[in-house]
């Protein structure tokens, strides 16, 4: 079963500057609208799920989601958050999503890359959805040190991730012990699936 959780790779996979590069992901997508299945596949829209079911808190006042590709995950996040920021590399993916979520003023989408975006202020709750195997070792101090001036505290950071083979700078398995490792980070939620894992960690103090 977790061999069918991702595609073949349509593009060969390397790194600019430390991040995954955008011609990966651009073409995935002239591949193919959904080239992951996020709509169609019971593996994405049952993780979505749980992902949502997994936020501790009934509402959220601000929160950003990079990496949002045609919205299918930020459509139950808007559900949650009184203010949502989300945004993905390609451009056209999010001029998608965007669309999908016109109906919704209190849902904001942009085009941007992760892990240097950050929408001005500061809110209290962070998604990486399928975001932070893309970054090798300086984009993920960067990731941290963003997520650090964003989140505040007694604020929420969910992290979920494929745990099969890739070709990613890092695997999906390295990303829980890795935020394990924050300082500022405690864990208050774990789900492992033979597929994926999922944790909670809540800003300290």
């Amino acid at each position: 079963m977790a061999t069918l959780a991702k595609p073949e790779t349509a593009v060969p996979s390397r790194r600019v500057d430390d991040i995954h590069d955008p011609a990966y992901f651009t073409g995935m997508y002239a591949a193919a609208d959904d080239p992951w299945g996020f709509d169609s596949r019971w593996y994405e829209r049952r993780k979505y799920a749980l992902t949502v079911a997994a936020l501790p808190r009934d509402r959220y006042r601000r929160a950003v989601e990079p990496g949002c590709a045609n919205g299918a995950l930020t459509e139950l996040l808007a559900d949650r958050c009184d203010e949502l920021h989300s945004f993905d590399l390609v451009p056209a993916v999010a001029a998608r999503a965007r669309a999908r979520l016109q109906g919704r003023p209190h849902v904001h989408v942009a085009q941007g890359t992760f892990p240097d975006r950050w929408p001005p202020g500061t809110g209290d709750l962070v998604v990486w959805s399928e975001v932070a195997y893309y970054l090798a070792d300086t984009a993920a101090r960067r990731a941290i040190d963003g997520l650090d001036a964003w989140l505040e505290a007694g604020g929420d950071l969910v992290a979920v991730h494929w745990t099969g083979p890739t070709d990613y700078p890092r695997p999906g398995a390295e990303i829980g012990p890795w935020l394990d490792a924050v300082p500022f980070l405690d864990r208050t939620t774990t789900l492992t699936d033979p597929s994926f894992s999922l944790g909670v960690w809540r800003r300290t103090a």
